[in-house]
């Protein structure tokens, strides 16, 4: 067994083995391949000189706690069939997460089928969003001022401003550049999607949906006020001769209950989406700005199987808003593995659950100083691939 990073010829081979672990279609497929692929962020196994594992790190930059980071995506994890049971999926996890440790990246993200299999890499699970079940009747009230028009590539400065405003109280985002649209633009029409963008005096909201036979998939419904909401959700009804049913995947936060007829007769639900995890916890750490002048510090031992370097004691100390981080032979105070320190890290949870999910006894004087550090926010991330 061989693992690295792949060589521009080994493109062939990794989109095999792709094809044959999902089912995205050829549109899709050669979408990704084309704008999104780089061997030099994909990493591969081989066995007898065959490659028959990868995955990918697709790089984005990551709004957490008001600092922005190089973060890797992980996607495509993917493995032949006479391969797999062979715990290649352990050693090629291993070898990603020192990789990014070596790059300097501090967090990670993923995006599982199931959590059981990344829990045990230190993934863990750190964003929700709300899904609607509507029946497409139940969006006939709604009136607006404005119309819809399809979005082109000239309105890719107005999603970015519509996008800022609506996820600006949000935690853990994406940070999106024209770049980034050019390539959603390329990704919804290889999935035969659609873009619409929505304008009264301005243009103030848009919507990412897709029609799979008589349900509407909606990917994003971003909007800036009421009147662009209910001109969405307006425009959403006008497909009732074709379609049935609305399916809407929006932020914790999204007011779309709130306006709802009859709520009642919506199936709404809380989807699990997104896994985080903590590359680098000493940086991470210092790499924060924290909002109190106290003189503070205690002591967290890390369990972490993968990293060594975030296998250790820590002492954590607060001081003029910044935190220095030593390891060392320190008495803990509490002792959390890297899954709990991640969802504190992203903002997931609070000091008080983290001792709860644990069974741990509560240390007030711990607990306040990871509330102090880590204050408990609503995340939100969108992104796919």
């Amino acid at each position: 067994m061989n693992i690295r990073f792949a060589k521009e010829s080994d493109k062939n081979n990794i989109i095999d083995i792709w094809n044959y672990c999902f089912d995205d279609g050829p549109k899709f497929t050669d979408y990704y391949f084309n704008d999104k692929y780089k061997h030099e962020n994909t990493i591969v196994v081989e066995d007898d000189e065959e490659i028959v594992s990868s995955l990918q790190l697709s790089q984005y930059n990551l709004k957490l706690n008001d600092k922005i980071y190089d973060t890797s995506y992980v996607v495509g994890v993917s493995t032949f069939p006479q391969a797999r049971g062979k715990g290649y999926m352990k050693h090629i996890m291993d070898f990603t997460l020192n990789e990014l440790y070596r790059k300097n990246q501090l967090v990670s993200i993923l995006m599982p089928i199931d959590y059981r299999l990344y829990r045990k890499y230190g993934y863990e699970h750190c964003y929700d969003q709300i899904e609607y079940e509507i029946d497409i009747e139940d969006l006939s009230g709604f009136k607006s001022k404005g119309c819809l028009k399809k979005a082109k590539l000239d309105n890719i400065n107005d999603l970015i401003n519509i996008e800022n405003n609506f996820l600006k109280d949000l935690n853990g985002t994406i940070i999106r550049d024209e770049n980034y649209y050019e390539n959603l633009f390329k990704e919804v029409e290889s999935e035969d999607g659609h873009i619409y963008i929505h304008e009264d005096e301005l243009k103030d909201g848009y919507i990412i949906y897709f029609i799979n036979n008589e349900n509407i998939f909606v990917r994003e419904l971003y909007y800036n006020n009421l009147n662009a909401l209910k001109g969405i959700l307006r425009f959403l009804y006008n497909h009732n001769t074709q379609c049935k049913k609305v399916t809407i995947s929006s932020p914790i936060d999204d007011k779309i209950r709130f306006i709802l007829s009859n709520p009642k007769t919506a199936n709404i639900k809380l989807k699990p989406f997104m896994m985080g995890r903590v590359i680098n916890f000493k940086k991470y750490l210092e790499s924060l700005n924290i909002k109190s002048n106290e003189n503070l510090s205690i002591n967290i031992s890390v369990k972490d199987d993968f990293i060594k370097e975030n296998n250790k004691i820590f002492k954590i100390h607060l001081n003029n808003n910044k935190l220095n981080v030593e390891s060392g032979d320190y008495i803990p105070d509490v002792e959390f593995n890297i899954n709990t320190i991640t969802q504190l890290a992203f903002s997931y949870i609070n000091g008080k659950e983290a001792y709860l999910l644990n069974d741990l006894k509560e240390n007030k004087k711990v607990i306040e100083f990871l509330d102090l550090i880590f204050v408990k926010k609503e995340n939100y991330v969108n992104e796919y691939i």
